[in-house]
């Protein structure tokens, strides 16, 4: 997955009024990005300047540290990686809708992938990028419980929330990291992989029904 996914600073559209300012900053951001993307997990800023096209000062006058401008690019790839889900219809099977959802996750994980460590670190080494790592977890149940609003909805309360968290879990995108690299299974492979498990933990959270 290249920085074109996350928009490169090549590609990035021009600001309004020609907001220099804007663009530069921008620059600064995509650059640090495609780095992380080719695996740097501590881009240095002579790198990202360069890459940028301007010189190590510019990107001081646009970010405090070097902790600042990462969260800037995580932001930027959770505001990019998580995108938006479909209104699902009422009818929608159940396999229409794990196969839907699978279909993002995997998409938002490919993405991810690449500079997993990345954001791995950051997190461990920011409050700041750890509560937007947070965020987006409770974002993603929030979602999973209007997904499958209907199958929750005819369990009890503690089978409920425990299927929950094990549809987070499976969902979440170091699931996607240990299916794809730690047992170098192919997009299409960890796919089938999480449809066989999200449909389990549906099915086992019904029975406890």
């Amino acid at each position: 997955m290249d920085a074109e996914t996350f928009a490169h600073p090549n590609q990035l559209p021009t600001p309004a009024r020609g907001d220099r300012v804007a663009r530069t900053r921008a620059a600064i951001i995509g650059s640090a990005l495609a780095l992380a993307l080719a695996g740097e997990v501590a881009p240095i800023v002579r790198d990202i300047a360069k890459m940028a096209g301007v010189s190590a000062r510019t990107v001081f006058q646009h970010f405090a540290d070097t902790a600042e401008l990462y969260v800037a690019v995580l932001a930027r790839v959770l505001a990019t990686a998580l995108g938006e889900m479909p209104d699902f219809s009422i009818t929608w099977t159940l396999d229409e809708r794990i196969a839907m959802i699978i279909h993002q996750c995997s998409e938002r994980g490919e993405r991810l992938l690449p500079m997993w460590t990345f954001v791995e670190t950051l997190q461990r080494r920011s409050a700041e990028a750890s509560d937007m790592i947070a965020q987006m977890y409770t974002a993603n149940r929030v979602q999973l419980t209007q997904w499958f609003e209907h199958e929750l909805a005819a369990m009890p309360a503690e089978s409920r929330e425990r299927t929950l968290n094990a549809l987070a879990m499976a969902l979440a995108p170091e699931s996607w990291v240990v299916l794809r690299e730690r047992l170098g299974l192919s997009v299409e492979q960890a796919r089938d992989e999480l449809g066989f498990i999200a449909r389990a933990v549906l099915n086992g959270g019904a029975l406890r029904a």
